[in-house]
């Protein structure tokens, strides 16, 4: 905003009002009427010059509330990585919203979907550093929908964790809650601004709900529960009441029955707006007619709002819209309206070109790479994807909602993050609880395995380019004479080892299970050998089970990248999901001590004998 214009418009008014008052006095002074007919004369030539319409005191009968709604907000193993600094041990969130920020601060109730959690625990891929509560709250968002998937697989003291960090930052939250007597009292949940009373109502769907999460509550939808809260709700005589729901699934590109039905369900019940997100790419924007009260109304509903920030580098996962709305309250009758409302179509860029050897995430408006005003050394193809991801939104969105594009640059965006840096407080909200020194730093990231069979990742001296120390010197063990049956023994392992690699045996069964290994047979040559032959030492493998579920459900590796080549075997009626393909227990239970039970608390490691299942 132009100050100077601001000043130089308020010195205009009161130099026309200097100078029209003088007109009136020096007609006056001409006619050298009396002191007192003087004023009477004056008020009378006020009156009358200025229109009817125009003798009341003027007053703004409208207050504006701004409203910027997004959809997920991801933070997966990468991000944590990405936000990392080798040099300095610290994270920094705040690159992922420095394009988005001065958007997002333009709210007065700013909205996402939080799909992680704060649980103080790197090794865990549904919790970040506390250090993404600091760069939330400097962003500009200041409401989040918890109610999600992703919710549903952190445990109790991760929620309350979470809960007491949202509140610590100042940042409103719904959806979960560690009881009942919580959620009665939290919700639903009523944001208070400008002189508007918004509610907000959060549900997901969860098909399949792991045991982690059973002991707190998460909101399900339910057409039941729907109608109770939005009781609730009304309760609390609120302007507008927003529906916000996690549904659908992976790529879905158009609604279901059933969520229509859901929303035309919320509609009648009193919702004024429903949106919703999950399936990682943008869904249409319709206005549905219903009937409420026995009046037909029309709703703006936002079937998926897709990614604010992405989950992955696939294209379609890049991709999104903000809901940019403004709510008009009239001061006298109290009656709330939609104003000015649009769409903002946002593209998450990985990019690898403004700090060499390091990749940062952005969440950018896709317009303002698209004009050329932000990145402008980005690469032809990064350009043409951001490119094709607005007009992919334009396509879906056009005929039911404008674009708004909101001028940004350097200068702006630099601008806005000096001033939240100086205050400590984003633009929408002041109050400052904590500084950013406050925090205590956080662990460094512990970096995705991959399950092909070995647990050795690279370090992150390497991987940041920092000089890593030297390894210790190992101390190798003092040799002990060898008895004269061990040597013998000793030789006969090694003859059995060249037998055994054409010609695999079974023993007796003696040892746990009835299964030894070849080299197991040459050291006890007393045991009688069985005749039936089974597979070699090299095909005992160890993998990871980490679920065991009543129905087949896919998993999205592209999110859980520690689970890619995941399999799924069928046993007793239920499906058991593996991951690994380890010859070696001890590298095994390393990745699953590690990877996998902080993350699955009843996940176990089996052994795989000619394809058999043996648990360990």
């Amino acid at each position: 905003m132009d100050f100077r214009k601001l000043k130089i418009t308020a010195f205009s008014r009161i130099a026309l009002a200097i100078i029209f008052c003088c007109q009136l006095f020096s007609t006056s002074a001409q006619d050298n009427p009396p002191a007192k007919k003087a004023i009477i004369t004056f008020r009378e030539r006020y009156l009358h010059a200025k229109p009817q319409a125009d003798v009341n005191e003027p007053v703004d009968s409208m207050r504006i509330l701004h409203l910027m709604i997004g959809g997920n907000l991801y933070q997966t193993e990468q991000h944590v990585s990405s936000a990392y600094n080798g040099a300095t041990g610290k994270y920094d969130f705040r690159e992922e919203f420095r394009y988005i920020e001065p958007l997002l601060n333009l709210g007065d109730v700013s909205v996402v979907n939080l799909k992680t959690s704060f649980g103080d625990n790197v090794n865990n891929m549904f919790s970040v550093p506390d250090e993404f509560a600091l760069a939330l709250k400097y962003s500009g968002i200041n409401t989040v929908m918890h109610a999600n998937v992703h919710t549903a697989n952190i445990d109790k003291a991760t929620l309350k964790r979470t809960r007491d960090l949202l509140n610590e930052f100042d940042m409103f939250h719904a959806g979960a809650y560690a009881d009942n007597v919580e959620r009665l009292g939290n919700y639903p949940l009523i944001v208070n601004k400008k002189g508007f009373r918004i509610a907000f109502l959060n549900y997901t769907i969860l098909p399949n709900r792991p045991s982690i999460s059973r002991d707190f509550i998460i909101n399900e939808t339910d057409k039941f529960m729907i109608e109770h809260d939005m009781r609730l709700a009304k309760a609390n005589k609120p302007d507008f009441i927003i529906v916000y729901f996690d549904w659908g699934v992976n790529d879905q590109d158009i609604p279901s029955s059933s969520q229509q039905d859901i929303v035309r369900y919320a509609f009648e019940q009193g919702a004024n707006l429903v949106v919703g997100a999950l399936p990682n790419t943008p869904m249409r924007l319709d206005f549905m007619e219903y009937e409420a009260n026995g009046l037909p109304h029309e709703g703006i509903v936002a079937y998926s709002l897709g990614n604010l920030v992405g989950s992955d580098e696939g294209y379609k996962d890049r991709n999104g819209y903000l809901l940019d709305m403004e709510l008009q309250k009239n001061n006298y009758t109290g009656e709330t309206q939609i104003g000015d409302w649009g769409i903002i179509p946002v593209y998450t860029y990985y990019d690898t070109i403004t700090y060499p050897g390091k990749k940062n995430i952005y969440s950018v408006p896709a317009a303002s790479i698209e004009n050329g005003d932000l990145f402008g050394n980005i690469s032809y193809i990064e350009k043409r994807r951001a490119i094709n991801s607005a007009y992919g939104v334009r396509q879906l969105l056009g005929a039911t909602a404008d674009e708004i594009q909101y001028h940004l640059n350097d200068h702006i965006v630099n601008n806005v993050k000096e001033t939240i840096d100086i205050t400590n407080a984003s633009l929408n909200n002041k109050h400052s609880p904590i500084r950013h020194d406050e925090i205590k730093p956080s662990p460094a990231p512990v970096l995705p395995v991959t399950s092909n069979g070995t647990n050795e990742a690279p370090s992150l001296a390497l991987l940041y380019k920092a000089p890593e120390p030297p390894p210790a010197p190992k101390e190798e063990p003092t040799p002990k004479a060898k008895t004269q049956r061990e040597t013998a023994i000793e030789k006969q392992r090694k003859a059995a080892e060249q037998v055994f690699d054409e010609h695999a045996i079974e023993v007796n069964p003696t040892q746990a299970g009835g299964l030894i290994t070849a080299a197991d047979a040459a050291a006890k040559p007393d045991e009688p050998v069985k005749a039936r032959t089974l597979r070699a030492t090299t095909d005992t493998i160890y993998k990871i089970q980490f679920y065991v579920l009543k129905n087949l459900i896919p998993i999205d590796t592209n999110y859980y990248t520690h689970l890619k080549g995941y399999e799924v075997f069928e046993d007793s009626g239920t499906y058991k999901y593996v991951v690994g393909n380890y010859t070696s227990y001890k590298d095994c239970y390393r990745f699953w001590k590690s990877q996998m039970e902080p993350r699955y608390k009843q996940s176990i490691i089996v052994k795989f004998i000619n394809g058999g299942r043996i648990l360990e």
